[in-house]
């Protein structure tokens, strides 16, 4: 059962195996956590839609076109979906309003290269606790306003140049837990609004060519529970 109270249609923790047919067009905030949702279509959702929860189902597969008549959407929160393991290229092409997108514990080993394209009003950007290996350049390069971007607690092994290409806006870098053992010299250039970043619990022995240089604003830096080599 749902509740409905326009312009809010709350559906969670209803044991729904798929997104309920019938939702008002006009609703603008949808609450579907913690069902068990395996799949989402195209033309599910209405296009006045600002605030779409579907954290903590079932999710494994997302149809192309599901997201792209959204204008409206702010927030996008699929997290904690554990099956989902492949995002198609243009999966969230179009949410050009989009500011926050959760995409924590499913099983991503990878991402699309233009798979954030167009998003050039996204603040906020979860990807931590995946099972991502790499980050490739320019992934990020369409993000002009991101502030804090969190990908601790995965399998990522090194940090190449134009990783974080793009960021002018960052604040806030997470990248503790992962299996960092190399940072491109000037993997960090370019952000220089940036004031926390983690690197602990990472397999560091050095930063050859000192990549925190680059970055002027830094006011919390992590580096612990790293094998340092220390030759001092």
């Amino acid at each position: 059962t749902c509740y409905v109270s326009p312009p809010t249609v709350s559906c969670q923790a209803n044991n729904f195996s798929s997104v309920p047919a019938g939702l008002p067009p006009g609703a603008r905030r949808l609450f579907l956590q913690n069902n068990v949702i395996r799949a989402l279509r195209a033309g599910t959702f209405g296009p006045s839609t600002v605030t779409l929860w579907l954290y903590s189902n079932n999710i494994s597969s997302i149809q192309p076109g599901t997201f792209r008549h959204l204008p409206a959407l702010e927030e996008l929160d699929l997290g904690d979906n554990p099956h989902l393991r492949v995002l198609a290229p243009d999966t969230f092409h179009g949410l050009r309003r989009l500011q926050a997108l959760h995409l924590y514990r499913c099983q991503l080993a990878s991402l699309p290269s233009a798979i954030f394209r167009g998003l050039h009003s996204l603040q906020y950007l979860y990807l931590q606790e995946n099972g991502l290996l790499y980050l490739q350049d320019d992934l990020f390069a369409d993000l002009a306003n991101l502030s804090h971007l969190f990908l601790h607690g995965n399998r990522v092994r090194a940090l190449s140049e134009g990783v974080f290409r793009g960021l002018p806006s960052l604040d806030r870098l997470l990248l503790h837990a992962n299996r960092l053992v190399a940072i491109h010299r000037r993997a960090f250039r370019g952000l220089a609004r940036l004031t926390i970043l983690y690197l602990f619990n990472n397999s560091l022995a050095a930063l050859p060519g000192d990549p925190l240089a680059a970055l002027p604003a830094l006011q919390f830096l992590r580096l612990n529970a790293n094998p340092w080599a220390c030759d001092c």
